[in-house]
């Protein structure tokens, strides 16, 4: 159960970090949490717009001009008629270790898929990569305009099999509970690929007595691990958070990152784990979180 206060934002004067705002206001329109939008203004990190209009490179220039273009991109990005609480704090440090540290003590944090810098592809060591790597609350990233509410879209969320897949379904309940959607859980497959008899090797395989697989057998597993992380995941549910919603069970076939990205073009929210079948070390490398993050027509968070 949700027991923390605020909900974090990251700030550095982009569009997309304007979206992310917008995004946590009406989230928090829906929780009663409040908003801390945190802009970092330290050496190398700061938004250029600071520089900018701050009249000298002192200290407390600065920090004037930082606290203006904060009030400045809460004030755009406030939603008219949402009677939300917003926190506005500056802080000198690099951006990802400023929003890292805020979110200890967070429900959770919110940021724009893409910063100033406006590169298409997310590294590792960009603020993003960062914040979804190292932060201990989940992890929302933003991309885009806001859509017009209300938004009756489904909550997507892939599952594995994975505890952490698990974790990414109880989360998404609470939130397709609060949004009053339904909660589309897919499990992604992938069909057996044809062999072309002339790549096989000279070898007799049978002689192996390895198993024979069809589609029809690995999609019969496929549904058995969908229907087994929705009974571990959903059974028992008292969150009073999340009342009772319509869950839609979905089998993708493809891969997981592709899987997701196409079901991720009809939902409002894709959630996913940070700890898959993959392991946590691949997440920033070429795994499906990195990929959805990077690629996810909407919002995706990233739940730990």
């Amino acid at each position: 159960m949700e027991t923390t206060s605020d909900i974090v934002v990251g700030i550095d004067a982009s569009a997309d970090a304007e979206s992310a705002l917008r995004w946590a206001c009406a989230h928090a329109g829906l929780t009663g949490r409040r908003i801390r939008a945190v802009l970092a203004w330290g050496p190398g990190g700061r938004p250029r717009v600071v520089d900018d209009i701050s009249p000298s490179v002192g200290v407390d220039d600065l920090e004037r001009a930082a606290s203006q273009v904060l009030h400045d991109a809460v004030r755009r990005a406030r939603l008219d008629g949402l009677a939300v609480d917003v926190v506005e704090r500056t802080v000198y440090d690099s951006p990802s270790d400023a929003l890292v540290e805020e979110s200890r003590d967070a429900l959770m944090l919110v940021v724009g898929a893409r910063g100033l810098a406006r590169m298409r592809r997310m590294f590792v060591g960009s603020v993003t990569a960062r914040c979804a790597q190292e932060a201990a609350v989940p992890v929302v990233v933003v991309r885009g305009p806001a859509p017009p509410r209300p938004d009756d879209r489904p909550v997507l969320v892939g599952v594995d099999g994975s505890e952490g897949s698990l974790a990414a379904l109880r989360w998404a309940a609470v939130q397709a509970g609060l949004r009053r959607v339904p909660l589309r859980v897919a499990h992604c497959w992938l069909p057996e690929p044809p062999l072309d008899p002339a790549c096989l090797p000279a070898f007799d395989l049978a002689a192996f007595d390895l198993p024979a697989f069809d589609d029809a057998v690995l999609e019969k597993a496929a549904r058995l691990t969908l229907d087994t992380a929705l009974e571990r995941g959903l059974a028992g549910r008292t969150d009073a958070a999340a009342p009772d919603i319509a869950v839609e069970a979905v089998l993708v076939a493809g891969s997981a990152a592709h899987g997701l990205i196409m079901a991720a073009q009809s939902a409002q929210l894709l959630v996913v784990g940070a700890r898959g079948r993959g392991g946590f070390g691949g997440l920033l490398l070429g795994s499906v979180g990195h990929q959805v993050v990077t690629h996810a027509p909407c919002a995706v968070a990233v739940v730990r």
